[in-house]
């Protein structure tokens, strides 16, 4: 008869001392490793498995212990935040949390994913990184541009010149020519380093707009990345052929655009069924501007090719992408497949399984 260890090791799992080893990828682990492009192919299959049916997500919750007022995800709130979610064909659940305390001396904020193997059970890997779940963010915005914009788009628009506007143009660059952007911030200076960083280091045109009006009018792409929790994105600056990535909206007192801009679309995709609970949705349903029929479908229907993406160039399209743990999972796995490609991070015994 197998021991247990035998018998793990014959199923593909190490085990040493009667435990099952566990792989733990911290930041450092990743440096360099991992690319856009990488992030970008994982958060799609993501995307594709739940248009198929065969992912479930469910809305991130939230501990909110000190600066409770404070919108999601600002730096200066004390927070812990999980989210769930499982990818069928991949058979891993990941399992995600976010903790914030600004007092804690370094670093402050902390994001750990843990990857569970779905058939088996077994604790395949831990990995801690904020950066990478930052990049989901940006790839799940690639990803809508990639099937909802024209393929010729090259001016983006960036309402919102902080580090996610940053992270939302590099991976919009990775899926569409941009050659210049314009961006908006309610600080002046900070649109002038945001255009000044991202020309240096892109090789674009940049220039800083006093107004957002001016940025939607003149962009093929628009991207919103603000903690707003009023309109600031009026329908009538939508023009024929542009496509809006709705980004900062990603809790219930957020949102962006206002209803009729939302109504507007001739498709509005969301990422997910966590795009109700944002304020996006709620607040102009609860006006009657806009119901579920609104909805047009997931970015994952339009890639797995059971809904058509963009089908002119006069079209208006919108996905609104606040980011959803389906795209957690689907990045920690490819990050653990290159991990294990590469020998990276420290294997640890999983406590919980016993001989």
């Amino acid at each position: 008869m197998l021991t247990e260890k035998a018998r793990l090791e014959s199923s593909g799992v190490r085990a040493v001392w009667g435990f099952c080893l566990t792989l733990l990828v911290r930041e450092k682990d990743l440096a360099g490793k991992l690319t856009m492009k990488d992030v970008i192919e994982a958060v799609e299959d993501g995307f594709r498995q739940h248009g198929l049916g065969m992912a479930q997500t469910t809305p991130r919750r939230e501990v909110r212990i000190r600066d409770k007022e404070l919108p999601h995800a600002d730096g200066r709130m004390t927070y812990v935040s999980q989210g769930l979610a499982f990818l069928e064909q991949s058979q891993v659940v990941g399992i995600q949390h976010s903790l914030n305390f600004p007092n804690r001396r370094t670093p402050p904020r902390r994001t750990i994913t843990y990857l569970i193997d779905a058939n088996k059970g077994d604790m395949l890997a831990i990995v801690e990184s904020t950066t990478l779940l930052r990049m989901r963010t940006g790839a799940g915005g690639a990803v809508g541009a990639k099937y909802l914009s024209r393929k010729n788009s090259t001016i983006a628009g960036i309402v919102g010149a902080g580090l996610q506007g940053r992270i939302a143009l590099r991976f919009l660059s990775q899926v569409r020519p941009i050659k210049t952007v314009y961006a908006y911030s309610l600080h002046t200076l900070k649109a002038t380093e945001f255009c000044k960083e991202m020309s240096n280091e892109l090789g674009i045109q940049a220039f800083a707009l006093d107004n957002i009006e001016s940025v939607v009018r003149k962009a093929d792409i628009v991207v919103t990345t603000t903690p707003s929790m009023s309109p600031i994105v009026k329908a009538d600056w939508l023009s024929p052929g542009v496509h809006v990535n709705i980004v900062g909206a990603d809790d219930p007192p957020k949102i962006e655009l206002e209803g009729m801009a939302l109504k507007k679309a001739d498709k509005f995709v969301i990422a997910a069924e966590d795009c109700f609970s944002a304020g996006q949705m709620r607040f102009p349903m609860a006006d009657g501007v806009i119901n579920e029929k609104t909805v047009y479908g997931t970015i994952g229907e339009i890639i797995a090719g059971t809904k058509k993406g963009r089908e002119n160039d006069d079209e208006i399209t919108i996905f609104h992408s606040p980011g959803v743990t389906i795209q957690d999972a689907a990045a920690v796995h490819k990050t653990y497949l290159r991990a294990k490609e590469l020998g990276l991070g420290t294997e640890i015994p999983d406590a919980f399984t016993f001989s």
